[in-house]
């Protein structure tokens, strides 16, 4: 049996990090809770963008303690650039008593970047797609890390691998 733990991963828009977070979830007896349909189905819903600002790490924070506390782990899918968000996972983890493991997941080649961001189509209803701009405008506003991360480039090598290779660390009994 997995101890229940938390796991918010951080990145930036195409990087690769909710297709590890998914593959995660897949693999690893965990939920998955990720800031983008919800912040779209509070788009859906009448909030304007700049009314929405951290409400989905909000949403996202009181369902991952809800079910932390009830036994599940729990992976969080979201960007997490500035030392405030990362702040609020050490504290829901310090909080609950369960271990945190950040993953950063990046793409260090910057053409894949900008082919993944350019072709991508998420479908996800009240949210429109991330321009290469946006995602270059993010990347300056994108804080230095001064949790201990596990930093998984998705640039040459599949999810699935990257998967494989750290479910080790993440499968603690």
């Amino acid at each position: 049996m997995m101890e229940t733990q938390l796991i918010a991963m951080a990145g930036l828009p195409g990087s690769g990090k909710s297709t590890i977070a998914n593959a995660l979830s897949r693999q690893l007896p965990a939920i998955l809770l990720s800031v983008d349909p919800i912040e779209a189905a509070l788009r859906r819903s009448g909030w304007q963008k700049e009314q929405i600002g951290i409400a989905g790490y909000l949403v996202v924070e009181a369902l991952a303690i809800e079910n932390l506390q009830n036994g599940h782990s729990v992976i969080i899918d979201a960007v997490n650039p500035v030392q405030a968000a990362r702040n609020m996972w050490v504290k829901v983890a310090e909080d609950v008593a369960v271990p945190l493991t950040f993953i950063e997941v990046v793409c260090s080649d910057p053409a894949v970047h900008r082919q993944r961001i350019e072709t991508r189509v998420r479908g996800i209803e009240g949210l429109t797609e991330v321009s290469w701009d946006r995602v270059l405008t993010r990347q300056q506003e994108y804080q230095p890390w001064s949790n201990p991360r596990r930093v998984l480039d998705t640039s040459n090598v599949s999810a699935e691998a990257l998967v494989k290779s750290i479910l080790p660390d993440l499968w603690r009994s």
